[in-house]
């Protein structure tokens, strides 16, 4: 019974893992003056080459009949990002993941989450429109951490190419998107849909670099299923992400990110030759994210 409920608590760290505590604030950098409004205008130059480091981690209790646990996740990346094409049309960005690392606690068991490990020397490749709306994504499919997950690696790159709009941007400016995170691949079926409300809060400069601060807020709701260990869980919820995001006024590109969220999901559970389900799990997650420019 304990490897059961040990393996179950695998599966939900892997359902939602998120973030490591960097919080929503604390992006830091020095305030600069900027004469009137702004425009951003991304620069994409085929051959240019980007470093960005990912920071997760999460706190989430997991309740399953009369069991109760409390799981924590720590999760890190290194990747080095390439635009390989760029048409009017659309953009290729290859993202080559230079390391991978992570760790989960339940009880006083810790152990190194080898599905983490495997994403090392893995290349994903995603297509963009021009003013940054992720259109496909491909080259992880076979991937056991996004197979059992429930799509948080794409809600994370998500925030790489945060979009605005096409009017100059000053203090106060707000605008409203649907909020639709596509699947990294088509073997998995996850739905991450709302809106997200994003308001210019500021001008700084951090790591060098001038930027146009924006907070946004994220209401959406999620349906997915994962399958591990046999099982295969069928999960929905709802759940906020708010956070900023550092963006270059020179070309339009992230600089820095941060970002807490919230997350309820109530999932059903049955083996994957059974035609009931057999067990429900109630989850609630306080995570946060984190990406910025590597070296």
């Amino acid at each position: 019974m304990l490897a059961r409920r040990f393996t179950f608590a695998a599966v939900a760290a892997a359902l939602i893992i998120t973030a490591l505590g960097t919080g929503c604030g604390g992006g830091g950098g020095v305030d600069i003056t900027v004469d009137g409004p702004v425009t951003l205008d991304r620069t994409f130059t085929e051959g240019r080459t980007i470093k960005y480091d990912f920071k997760l981690g999460s706190q989430s209790g997991v309740k399953l009949t009369a069991y109760e646990q409390t799981i924590y996740t720590q999760t890190e990346l290194r990747t080095q990002n390439t635009f390989t094409s760029v048409t009017p049309e659309e953009i290729t960005m290859s993202m080559l993941i230079n390391h991978a690392a992570g760790s989960m606690s339940i009880g006083d068991n810790v152990m190194v989450d080898e599905t983490v490990s495997d994403l090392r020397a893995k290349e994903l490749s995603f297509t963009i429109a021009p003013d940054g709306e992720i259109l496909a994504w491909s080259g992880l499919g076979s991937s056991e951490y996004l197979e059992a997950g429930a799509g948080q690696l794409a809600v994370l790159l998500y925030d790489v190419f945060p979009p605005f709009p096409d009017e100059p941007l000053d203090i106060g400016t707000t605008w409203t998107v649907d909020y639709d995170v596509p699947d990294l691949s088509a073997s998995v079926d996850r739905d991450f849909t709302g809106e997200t409300t994003f308001t210019v809060t500021g001008f700084k400069r951090k790591f060098l670099t001038d930027c146009v601060v924006v907070h946004r807020v994220t209401d959406f709701t999620f349906e997915g299923r994962a399958e591990q260990e046999g099982q295969v869980w069928l999960m929905d919820g709802d759940g906020t992400v708010e956070g900023d995001s550092y963006l270059a006024l020179a070309d339009g590109m992230l600089v820095y990110s941060a970002a807490e969220m919230d997350l309820t999901l109530v999932g059903e559970g049955s083996s994957t030759g059974g035609a009931a389900a057999s067990d429900v799990v109630e989850m609630g997650l306080v995570a946060s994210m984190k990406i910025e420019l590597g070296e």
